[in-house]
């Protein structure tokens, strides 16, 4: 009989892949997100998430896209909004710096 993955397993396995993608995206391209979401503000943190949002809703609708899958286009969205996480959390982290 064959036996299938929890959905514990599979949220393990589909985070352990967006640490992966993470890692390897920041080795091609440095942290440009950061730099970016330092330079403008965190609405340039919101753009690559409704940019994505926006590739999502066209491939459901049947629309076609050569070099993304709806699945990598879900990842990509979970890792900006992990990305915008972080870049807030840093924020708050020197805030408190600032007001020691």
């Amino acid at each position: 009989m064959k036996e299938y993955k929890t959905d514990v397993e599979r949220f393990r396995e589909i985070t352990q892949n967006l640490v992966d993608l993470y890692e390897k995206k920041n080795a091609n391209y440095g942290n440009s997100f950061e730099k970016l979401f330092n330079e403008l503000g965190p609405i340039a943190g919101i753009v690559p998430l409704h940019n994505k949002l926006d590739r999502i809703t066209n491939l459901i609708k049947g629309g076609k896209n050569d070099f993304e899958s709806l699945e990598d286009s879900l990842v990509d969205l979970a890792n900006y909004a992990i990305m915008n996480v972080i870049e807030l959390k840093k924020r708050a982290e020197n805030e408190e710096i600032k007001d020691i």
